[in-house]
């Protein structure tokens, strides 16, 4: 639970700004403003002041179950994991030798999962039993599977759906491919469950993937997996505000213009203080890039721009493997050939171009190739059909918008469960061609922006740029 105590000075002070010389942006009333900037103070405080486990253990919220739905948890059996692990292997041989192997080796008993549904929905005697698995978000080292009930239950209620959430494994403690290695177990017990699970095996059809932020790239990244490990694909793939570029390579992420909550990036792991999980981390990671550097053990599949004297840029993934197409999944080979994706983005956020990008390099990825390092690669994949790709970018929005009310948190909600609908429909109705939308602080749907089209004519994409202030 926040401190209101702690933050009432500043909510007193944002509410008078507010009367007093407007919002920041027009659309914006109270609520908007003062959650926006409790969000913006949260998430700029150094992170010096708390030791990481400390944040991790603030940020793993004991949400209350959120009205007209219900909660019922479990564990999904680790045999899943080791179904997951199979083809995680095969689909990973090539950058087997940037990665530590210990996400092999399983530290509990299964995934702590849950389900939400509306009571007595009546789901089991559904035709279509419309399933989301939802992912969540905390750049893959916050959070957990009941941080983002409060934004699953509407999905849930209003296109008459159940989601699973579960709790995938976060670093630094679990490195990639930990967190994928979970969503991939998830996927298949869907398709797969146990006797006792309430449920028969799932049409893949009737299956949406879905996430916020980090979540929002995991569940790209479990669609290119499934797409690469030749399993059955699901009916749509969702990505709110999604995270799909760790090489930070896109300029809105230290663009001063966007009044995201979330601030402007540096880069590097080495702003928290020293800690036995950090240290642990940075021991492990020292080990890694030694090993990946003297032993000469595989293809070099990085870009030089990901040599930093520093350290580690990110702590999901080694320097060195930022580049593989499920850590950053912008940066595939080929985006071609997935399921219909449904991506939404702030238009003030500092994920936004990467979510612009991504939706490009899909729908039309015989123009869009990825970074200049991969030239070439996209001629070999054996996936170049487009993918059916809607893109919606929202005026005045920061990062995850659909966390407070707004109307175009209702857009977003109407054109999230209208695409769940569509694409898990029994009718099999071609659906309308790829799209690229700019909706204004009214709700209207319009043609993007042409300040949205300048990340088109990036020449670095996929390449870490220089960041001021890196420890």
């Amino acid at each position: 639970m926040l401190d209101f105590i702690k933050f009432t000075p500043l909510l007193i002070s944002t509410t008078i700004n507010h009367y007093l010389n407007g919002p920041p942006r027009p659309s914006w009333d109270l609520k908007f403003h003062t959650t926006w900037a409790l969000y913006r103070s949260m998430f700029s405080q150094p992170s010096s002041s708390k030791t990481f486990e400390q944040m991790q253990k603030d940020s793993f919220l004991l949400s209350p179950v959120p009205a007209g739905v219900m909660i019922n948890e479990f564990k999904i059996n680790n045999k899943y994991r080791h179904e997951a692990q199979v083809h995680l292997e095969k689909i990973l041989k090539p950058y087997e030798h940037v990665l530590d192997t210990e996400w092999k080796d399983l530290k509990d008993d299964g995934i702590n999962s849950e389900w939400i549904q509306v009571p007595n929905d009546g789901w089991e005697k559904n035709e279509i039993k419309k399933t989301i698995l939802f992912l969540h978000g905390g750049a893959y080292i916050f959070y957990n599977k009941e941080s983002h009930r409060d934004i699953i239950s509407p999905l849930v209620k209003k296109a008459n759906a159940r989601a699973l959430v579960i709790d995938y494994r976060l670093a630094p403690q679990n490195q990639f491919p930990a967190a994928l290695q979970d969503a991939l177990a998830a996927y298949l017990y869907l398709l797969n469950p146990p006797k006792d699970a309430g449920f028969e095996p799932l049409d893949p059809k009737n299956i949406v993937i879905a996430g916020a932020s980090a979540g929002g790239g995991l569940s790209l990244a479990l669609g290119l997996a499934i797409r690469d490990a030749g399993l059955p694909s699901c009916a749509g793939i969702i990505g709110w505000s999604p995270f799909v570029d760790l090489t930070y390579s896109t300029p809105s992420l230290s663009d001063e213009k966007c009044l995201d909550y979330l601030p402007i990036v540096k880069g590097g792991t080495n702003d928290y203080i020293e800690s036995q999980v950090i240290k642990e981390f940075k021991e492990k990671a020292a080990v890694l890039t030694e090993k990946i550097k003297t032993q000469n053990l595989g293809p070099k599949i990085w870009h030089d721009s990901f040599d930093r004297p520093d350290g580690r840029f990110q702590f999901y993934a080694p320097n060195e493997g930022l580049a593989i197409p499920y850590v950053s999944p912008m940066l595939a080979e080929s985006l071609g050939d997935l399921p219909p994706l449904l991506l939404i983005a702030g238009d003030d956020e500092r994920l936004r171009d990467e979510a612009i990008y991504f939706a490009y390099r899909s729908a039309e990825p015989t123009k869009y190739k990825g970074p200049s390092y991969n030239a070439g690669k996209f001629e070999k994949s054996p996936f170049q059909t487009p993918t059916n790709t809607t893109l919606e970018i929202y005026e005045e929005m920061p990062h995850v918008f659909q966390m407070v009310g707004h109307v175009c948190t209702t857009k977003s909600y109407e054109s999230t469960v209208e695409f769940i609908n569509k694409v898990t429909s029994a009718l099999n109705e071609p659906l309308p061609p790829s799209s690229y939308n700019c909706i204004n602080g009214k709700g209207e749907f319009g043609p993007l922006k042409e300040h949205h089209k300048k990340v088109l004519e990036l020449e670095k994409i996929g390449i870490v740029p220089e960041f001021t202030g890196v420890n």
